[in-house]
């Protein structure tokens, strides 16, 4: 216990007072709690097997006037239906519901509840029953009358069906109303307890079979089905199905296809044409067509042929439609008489235009169809990729004539012809259409020498030098990079690069410790289509003449006249052997300015030097063919002082 201190006078005076009796009193807070359930067989009691009821409104009702106000305790039951006012001072309180549409209170509203010091007043619940029921029914074409719906009949979609609330036979803005759906089912659902009228809202061309259902009295939960109403279509249609007679015997097959989008007319003046203002339709996904609400008369039904179909089942005759007549069944078959073209793409190793046991197929070529002969693949043309082994085909083509080509590819050329017009006519299948194209690579070489007088060129007597770096300089910057290709010079100086794609390449070397170059860096072209008169030659001659390259003018030092001697020299006059793919020039005896013109032209060129006794000559090269790849390769020294 807390002590006050005393006066720090010496004396207590008679104005000083003991004040006891100053008290806390307390009292224990109270709960009211219960469910919500749905009362099913509306007895009042919460039964085995009857649903609770979440989510509904309960209040205090502090002034007992029916209404939850905005100062009054409220809560909504939880999801088992329970719930709960807590933290209640002692009174007297009205526990109440907030009644939902369509229900109604089953058992009656608790009475005052006191509270006291920890009262906790549960099983307060509270039952409700739905109230509403539901009214249901089908529409369907009494196709025969009898106002029953019998086996085969058709469900009508999309009719208007209302409740007539006010008995006038006609659907009034406030009246429930709703369509018949897909299957011809209706229904009004969550209807209040009373007496209702169920009527149908007439189309034109139909007339009622059954009679209007009398009045229906809806009890609580009550499901009123089978309400139904039948109509007969009072005038006629026609309808049918277009499909796609494979085996053309003239009868829809079960595998037979049908087909969408054909027009099909009602030939009136039965000129076996489309004129305009006779009834067309289009059929639809599943190949249906309907003429629908056709006026008694003889009507001859007629398709649109398409181009390059054939009609297989005969014209239908005359079609007598009276009131109520649907001739279903007046179908078309059509066969499109096909065909295909397939074949093959193949990696031509040798270039000789056939294919061999061991030349590979090649996969994802475009192929296509140059339908306007133009050598060149456009947006509405057909394409197809090869697949993994190398096969393409174009099926159901129709009648007609075709040219097959492809789209050629960086670095290859084709090696065989191209094919000859294809007619395609029913069932033709044209096979083995094949392409082959090889790969165009090429080889440069060269020798590295000790340009010992400094002039640029290899003379007879320089040595060469072993163990020099020499790279393809891929993006020119003067350097070795780690992607770029690397050789290095052998024993006699000489180096090469095998198997090189088509393009233009930059040669340059690292220049050995104490030496400077001599030569300028060599540019290489390597290129579809080139012949022998491309090549750059560097070499020396025995009057110490410069020589120059035709072609290349980082080589190119002096022009001086030296195309004077262009044709002096026959080219014959370098061929020490020859056969189909191989010729050897020899510059070993003249050294005169070598020019090779239109005369000497290969296919694929292969330029390399020949070895001889262990020793590569600079004045011998051998040119190799490999059935007109159209290869150049240019081959360069390297001198260095």
């Amino acid at each position: 216990m807390a002590s006050i201190p005393e006066s720090t006078g010496s004396n207590r005076n008679s104005s000083q007072t003991d004040i006891g009796n100053v008290n806390f009193g307390n009292v224990q807070v109270g709960t009211i709690s219960g469910l919500k359930f749905n009362d099913l067989n509306a007895n009042g009691i919460l039964d085995a097997g009857e649903p609770t009821l979440p989510n509904w409104q309960i209040f205090l009702d502090l002034n007992n006037n029916g209404r939850p106000d905005s100062n009054e305790p409220l809560t909504s039951t939880n999801a088992q239906g329970n719930y709960f006012f807590v933290n209640l001072p002692p009174g007297n309180y009205l526990v109440r519901e907030v009644q939902q549409p369509n229900f109604r209170q089953t058992t009656p509203n608790p009475g005052s509840i006191t509270i006291v010091s920890g009262t906790n007043a549960t099983g307060i619940n509270f039952g409700n029953n739905f109230f509403a029921g539901t009214i249901s029914g089908l529409k369907f074409n009494d196709i025969n009358a009898n106002a029953q719906l019998d086996p085969g009949e058709p469900t009508l979609s999309n009719w208007q069906i209302y409740l007539d609330l006010n008995g006038n036979s006609r659907l009034d803005s406030n009246e429930p109303s709703t369509l018949t759906n897909a299957q011809g089912n209706y229904a009004f659902v969550n209807i209040p307890v009373g007496n209702y009228t169920v009527r149908e809202v007439q189309q034109p061309n139909f007339r009622r079979t059954t009679p209007n259902p009398g009045t229906i009295n809806l009890t609580p939960g009550a499901v009123i089905n089978n309400v139904n109403f039948g109509n007969i279509f009072f005038t006629g249609s026609i309808s049918g199905i277009k499909f796609n007679d494979l085996n053309a015997n003239g009868f829809r097959d079960a595998t037979d296809p049908a087909l969408a989008n054909w027009q099909i007319y009602i030939d009136l003046n039965n000129n076996g044409r489309l004129d305009s203002g006779e009834p067309t339709t289009f059929t639809n996904p599943q190949g249906n067509y309907t003429f629908a609400n056709v006026v008694p008369g003889n009507y001859f039904v007629r398709e649109v042929l398409q181009p390059g179909w054939v009609q297989t089942t005969p014209n239908p005759g005359p079609i007598a439609i009276t009131g109520g007549t649907n001739a279903a069944g007046i179908n078309f078959g059509n066969n499109l008489p096909t065909g295909s073209i397939s074949g093959f793409k193949f990696n031509d190793l040798n270039g000789n235009g056939v294919n061999e046991p061991n030349e590979p197929r090649v996969a994802n070529w475009p192929i296509y169809l140059d339908l306007n002969n133009n050598s060149q693949r456009d947006s509405n043309e057909p394409l197809n990729l090869t697949n993994a082994q190398g096969n393409f085909s174009f099926i159901n083509l129709p009648q007609g004539t075709y040219l097959v080509r492809e789209v050629q590819q960086p670095g290859f050329r084709q090696t065989t012809p191209n094919p000859s017009p294809i007619i395609v006519g029913n069932g033709t299948n044209a096979t083995n259409i094949s392409f082959g194209n090889s790969l165009v690579l090429g080889n440069i070489s060269g020798v590295k020498f000790n340009d010992l007088n400094a002039n640029g060129r290899l003379d007879p007597g320089e040595p060469p030098i072993a163990n020099t770096q020499i790279y393809i300089d891929l993006n020119n910057n003067s350097s070795l990079d780690t992607t770029e290709p690397s050789t290095v010079s052998d024993g006699q100086g000489n180096y090469s690069f095998r198997n090189v794609p088509v393009g233009t390449y930059v040669l340059r070397e690292i220049a050995p410790p104490g030496f400077i170059q001599t030569t300028s860096p060599a540019v290489v072209t390597i290129s579809a289509g080139t012949s022998a008169r491309s090549l750059d030659l560097i070499t020396g001659d025995e009057n110490q003449l410069a020589k120059e390259s035709l072609n290349d003018p980082l080589t190119n030092s002096s022009k001086s006249g030296k195309e004077s001697l262009i044709g002096e020299v026959k080219p014959d006059k370098f061929l020490l052997g020859a056969t189909d793919t191989n010729a050897i020039l020899n510059f070993g005896e003249s050294k005169d300015l070598v020019s090779l013109t239109n005369d000497l032209s290969f296919g694929q060129l292969n330029i390399f030097q020949e070895i001889k006794d262990n020793s590569l000559p600079s004045d011998e090269l051998i040119v190799s063919g490999s059935g007109g790849s159209g290869i150049a390769i240019e081959a360069h020294p390297f001198g260095l002082f």
